[in-house]
């Protein structure tokens, strides 16, 4: 019996023993040499840092930042080794006990769930190779792989390496791998920086990164992180006052995730999309291939983070005031009805609900969900420096994560904010500031009886082309479109990179097209820049893991658009406009003494709300509204562009003026002649005279009758003639 039972176990370590074999001779798979385990690279988020050395996100596969070990804390590694391997300096790889363990229990007894027994550095080499299926094989191939890999790591690197390499690869839920990684998503610091108790925790997630995490489970993850404390202090690291205070500690979460989070997550997407775009550009220039998500890179950006968060400051005081009123206006209730009766059915359910209050999980109709977000105003704000074009502050909507759609590309009705290019051309083709132009009430025929009418309701006589651009007046504007001609109008908005072919309509020159924010803050940068027009730059550099730069942007010369005598006539009149016409609030409420130029626009309907602003340092558009354009204030004094997008312009700018070393850098003045001033000195309002209206009405329909736009255009010349030839002497304006 007893020679049986002897034969049965020979037999029984022999199948171990050729098991084992197969495991390191390959049957399951190559063990990595010497020369791949010294090669071991882990996969390193690129870091993505604004213009003043902000850490603002990161590109990454595996949300990954290795750190050295030296400035790793020593409460981590005590906590780490305490926890995880206490017998990590005397062995060399694998724990012979824990290995025994593990070899009776899974191999022997089939026990899947026994575990245990890994060493660090044998769970180093499961976090780098990852583990394979081999059906019931699987826990004692894996495992045992991983004992050979342990062995062969132990004789390439030194213990500290093995724990650097180890706390850089270390999952930590969600899509953070690593130690520096994990402190600054849950604690919002460098791993340098952590506290005791903020390591135990962190250590104690290692266990099970989502039973233990601490959003989501904070009373798991606090007894987690108590047991590691007491491990610790039966170590020996940390003595029984300290064990009693630390565990006595809230969890004390500083919880940052980048990826949905951060403060310029619309800006970022597209930095990625840039930085792409330049890496496959490299790769085809100089063979040379770098991965983003992986190589560890770091992208230098034109962001201003004390810009940007002025940017998001300004348009949450405004969207979260205007929305109360937006939700009671009567125009949207009725919309909402609309809605109520096109849902057939409607279902409750818990859902997750972001507002300027920040975000509630709430049982909600199906329909109240929709609605929420549909009556959502929304804000795209976007500053870029005129002379080089970079970006200062993109702000692409209210949250990245619940609206990701951005607002500063998405294309929507300009409306009167078009209006400055229709004035350039004019200019461009002689027009000046003083020419006249008329401000009759028509009725166009040919173009559907379209009559258009000055947002102020005034009509008759005339007004100077620098007061009409001032005051907005809608009824010049179209006489000027009419003498400009839709031709040179359609090649200024290419000459501008305007992508959209303007229509064939005298409603072009009220700004019934569309047009993306980028572009239209692009055209008043080329104003505020003298008539040149730049690409606008995220990237300053890009660097290798090393610190070595392989792209850095060049700043070009620009594309001239306008001559520098009409982009300064322009600047001229908008600052008029800021002063005493449409954005005179700037000055009024909130008392900015700068030189600034601007502009509003409000779309039919009030459905768009824009204002552009600009020094010579910077240029700032702003568009507010809903996503549907049927949800809009029913009134001007709530939906216009003065109203609802200059008040973000506004708090920025005030912001701005108020800091010395923003002010000397964005709020620079125009330094402007004299001439320009000078060259709208006449009267803004011309009243005709009875010989003006007679020969007048020689080319015209009388008074109340449709006017046909074609017979307005041929007489515009003779009636021209007429204006110059009773023209009277130019007076200051009152």
């Amino acid at each position: 019996m007893i020679g049986l039972i002897l034969k049965l176990v020979v037999f029984c370590l022999l199948i171990i023993g050729l098991f084992i074999g197969s495991i390191f001779i390959g049957i399951f798979g190559p063990l990595p040499d010497t020369e791949e385990l010294l090669n071991l690279k882990d996969e390193t988020a690129t870091l993505v840092y604004s213009s003043d050395k902000v850490l603002i996100g990161k590109i990454f596969a595996k949300n990954r930042t290795p750190v050295s070990i030296d400035v790793l804390p020593d409460y981590l590694i005590d906590a780490l080794i305490s926890t995880e391997d206490i017998r990590y300096y005397e062995h060399n790889g694998v724990d012979s006990r824990s290995l025994i363990r593990v070899i009776v229990k899974s191999i022997l007894m089939g026990n899947q769930s026994s575990g245990g027994g890994s060493t660090i550095t044998q769970q180093l080499a499961k976090n780098i190779y990852g583990r394979e299926s081999y059906g019931i094989l699987s826990m004692p191939v894996n495992k045992i792989r991983e004992s050979f890999i342990a062995v062969r790591i132990e004789d390439v690197y030194n213990k500290q390496d093995i724990l650097q390499l180890y706390l850089n690869s270390v999952p930590f839920g969600e899509d953070v791998y690593g130690i520096e990684a994990a402190a600054n998503r849950y604690f919002n610091k460098k791993v340098s920086a952590l506290d005791i108790d903020e390591s135990a925790l962190l250590i104690g997630m290692l266990k099970g990164n989502t039973y233990y995490h601490p959003r989501i489970h904070p009373e798991r993850a606090r007894d987690r992180r108590n047991l590691v404390l007491k491990l610790m202090n039966e170590n020996g690291k940390i003595s029984e006052d300290d064990l009693a205070r630390l565990i006595s500690l809230p969890l004390g979460l500083d919880y940052s995730n980048f990826s949905q989070e951060g403060p310029a997550q619309y800006f970022l997407y597209q930095v990625e999309k840039k930085a792409n775009e330049i890496i496959e550009n490299i790769e085809k220039e100089k063979g040379i291939r770098y991965d983003l998500e992986k190589d560890g890179l770091l992208i230098e950006t034109t962001l201003d983070m004390k810009l940007q968060e002025i940017g998001l400051q300004s348009v949450r005081k405004q969207l979260s005031h205007m929305q109360d009123l937006l939700d009671n206006d009567p125009n949207v209730k009725k919309e909402k009805n609309k809605l109520r009766e096109n849902f057939e059915s409607d279902t409750i359910a818990n859902r997750e609900l972001w507002s300027w209050d920040g975000v509630e999980i709430k049982e909600t109709t199906q329909l109240d969900s929709a609605w929420h977000y549909m009556s959502m105003l929304n804000a795209g704000t976007l500053i870029l420096e005129p002379e080089s074009g970079k970006v200062r502050v993109w702000i692409g909507g209210n949250h990245f994560r619940y609206l990701p759609y951005d607002l500063v590309l998405s294309k929507r009705m300009i409306a009167s904010a078009f209006k400055p290019i229709l004035y350039a051309t004019a200019l461009e083709d002689g027009f000046q500031p003083c020419d006249y132009l008329d401000n009759e009430e028509k009725v166009y025929e040919e173009y559907d009886d379209w009559a258009p009418k000055n947002y102020d309701g005034t009509s008759g006589d005339e007004r100077a082309l620098w007061y009409s651009l001032v005051h907005s007046l809608n009824i010049p504007t179209v006489d000027l479109y009419f003498k400009v001609g839709y031709q040179k109008l359609a090649g200024m908005c290419y000459l501008m990179d305007i992508e959209q072919d303007p229509p064939d309509n005298p409603s072009i020159a009220l700004g019934t097209m569309s047009i993306s924010l980028l572009e239209a803050t692009r055209v008043y940068a080329a104003f505020a820049n003298k008539g040149l027009m730049n690409e606008e730059i995220m990237i300053e550099r890009i660097l290798d893991s090393s610190g070595n730069p392989i792209y850095t942007s060049d700043i070009p010369d620009g594309k001239r658009v306008v001559e520098t005598e009409v982009a300064n006539t322009i600047t001229a009149i908008l600052q008029k406009a800021v002063n005493e016409g449409t954005g005179a609030r700037l000055r009024s409420q909130y008392q900015l003494r700068s030189e600034i130029a601007g502009k509003t626009g409000t779309s039919q309907n009030y459905s768009d709300a824009w204002f552009f602003s600009y020094t010579s340092g910077l240029t700032c558009g702003v568009w507010v509204g809903a996503r549907d354009p049927s949800i809009h204030f029913s009134k001007g004094a709530q939906g216009s562009g003065s109203a609802l997008a200059l008040p973000i312009a506004g708090n920025l700018l005030q912001s701005i003026e108020k800091q010395k070393n923003l002010r000397d850098t964005y709020m620079t003045p125009f330094r402007l002649s004299s001439h320009y001033e000078a060259a709208m000195e006449c009267e803004g309002i011309r009243t005709k005279g009875a010989l003006n209206r007679f020969f007048e009405n020689i080319f015209q329909k009388k008074e109340g009758k449709k006017v046909d736009s074609t017979e307005t255009n041929e007489g515009s010349k003779v009636k021209k003639f007429f204006n110059n030839l009773f023209k009277k002497k130019d007076r200051k304006k009152d």
